[in-house]
């Protein structure tokens, strides 16, 4: 299993609200995944690029300004940033193959792109952030497991993760199942206190280096996950600039439009597409 996972702030002993507990199975939500995208497919002939939003004020002001800008130049909450230190990929914005936070923690708001555009992206074909917390805690369990349980006792919430770690099956197997995103300040800790930090960081650069895939590869593969239970990583290491970006298809809204977001669409993005969750029948006019 692979998730892209965008790192946060943290307070203590609780995941930030936009990561809604989820109570749909992995394999519901990749389904959920497929049917979203599958308009798309019938009408484009591949799958769509977006990148999601979890609050509607970040989104209008994204729209009011015409641009996605990178991480440098904003002041909302990065969503990772201890992993995306060690992989360098801290100073990019980030995209998914189809409605990945839609449908996984109801991030309501988005902006969506042919796949064309990722030309313009470095793509990874599995998640890289999610697999380098698995190949730690792996290395952990099968190697330094009184370690693994010391950080499994740091607090009630370490505990439930790991104890789901150990136990919870996908696809038949058990320890295929890291929620790390609750916990990654403990275990990034105890990641950096950890005397043989350096050849886990090894192991997990060599990973991603292994996964990338470059342009037109990274198009040729896109186009046929999209069918399975994989979700790739894409970062952009420029800001989107939406009113020039000729890859820009549209906005995905679940749920009531407010007058204000209205109203910008009908100013700057004539002609673009408005995707409510169903069918591709509402255009901006």
């Amino acid at each position: 299993m692979e998730l892209i996972l965008y790192s946060f702030l943290y307070l203590k002993f609780m995941v930030p609200s936009y990561f809604k507990k989820q109570t749909k199975s992995i394999k519901q939500r990749f389904k959920e995944r497929r049917k979203l995208l599958k308009p798309f497919v019938d009408l484009y002939k591949n799958p769509v690029l977006v990148h999601a939003v979890y609050d509607i004020n970040i989104f209008y002001k994204i729209l009011k300004e015409g641009k996605i800008k990178l991480p440098s130049k904003h002041s909302s909450l990065k969503k990772t940033p201890y992993m995306e230190r060690v992989l360098k990929t801290d100073k990019g914005i980030y995209y998914s193959l189809g409605f990945q936070y839609l449908t996984s923690y109801d991030w309501n708001y988005g902006f969506i792109f042919d796949l064309n555009y990722i030309k313009d992206l470095i793509y990874y074909k599995k998640g890289i952030h999610y697999k380098a917390y698995m190949i730690i805690v792996n290395y952990w369990y099968e190697n330094d497991k009184a370690y693994l349980e010391k950080l499994a006792n740091t607090n009630k919430l370490t505990r439930e993760v790991i104890n789901t770690y150990y136990t919870k099956r996908y696809k038949g197997k058990v320890r295929k199942i890291l929620e790390f995103w609750k916990i990654e300040n403990e275990l990034f800790n105890f990641f950096k206190k950890y005397p043989l930090k350096k050849k886990l960081t090894k192991l997990i650069r060599k990973m991603a280096k292994e996964r990338l895939l470059k342009y037109p590869l990274s198009k040729k593969n896109a186009s046929r996950i999209w069918l399975e239970d994989i979700a790739p990583e894409l970062i952009g290491k420029k800001d989107n600039n939406l009113l020039k970006n000729p890859y820009f298809l549209g906005v995905y809204i679940i749920g009531k439009i407010p007058k204000k977001v209205q109203n910008i669409l009908k100013k700057k993005y004539v002609g673009k597409i408005i995707f409510d969750g169903g069918k591709l029948r509402k255009f901006i006019k």
